[in-house]
């Protein structure tokens, strides 16, 4: 059922970080609606989900962008990864888990980002990068997650058993 409800809920996400969530732009971060849909995802999932919505969700990000196709893709699938390694070695994910990958996932995506990007033949200028662009944005994502994690944990809960008709 998930994947089902991916495709359109990404691309809306998509849609979204490109034209109205640099309107609520902070000094050079703003919220990654993908990256924590991706996270979200990931943590209530099969790691065949999450590395779905990764790639989708990458993808429907550098389409709408001036980035190379596949940018974005690269640094989530890895994060996706992570997290199911992670989701082996801990019982639950609790308050400072959650919070840990949100700080931890935005520099390792967004650096990844950087080194593609740099590769491609774009200009990064890597402290200014981290000040103005990586720092807000984990700023951002630690208050947006919240309603994300949410929204993905209550539609991802197991739904009761059926009961049975005698």
């Amino acid at each position: 059922m998930g994947n089902y409800l991916g495709f359109p809920l990404l691309m809306i996400a998509a849609a979204l970080q490109v034209t109205f969530v640099p309107q609520i732009r902070v000094l050079g971060g703003e919220p990654d609606l993908i990256f924590l849909l991706v996270i979200s995802w990931a943590l209530n999932a099969r790691l065949e989900e999450g590395v779905a919505w990764a790639f989708v969700g990458g993808i429907a990000r550098d389409l709408l962008t001036a980035a190379p196709t596949g940018a974005s893709v690269l640094g989530l699938v890895i994060l996706v990864f992570a997290i199911d390694r992670l989701k082996q070695q801990v019982f639950g994910v609790g308050l400072i888990t959650l919070v840990a990958l949100v700080v931890g996932g935005t520099f390792l995506q967004k650096l990844i980002y950087m080194a593609v990007i740099t590769f491609a033949g774009y200009q990064v200028r890597p402290l200014d990068m981290l000040t103005y662009v990586i720092l807000p944005t984990v700023a951002y994502n630690l208050v947006v997650i919240w309603p994300i994690y949410w929204f993905t944990r209550r539609f991802l809960r197991p739904s009761a058993e059926p009961r049975r008709i005698s």
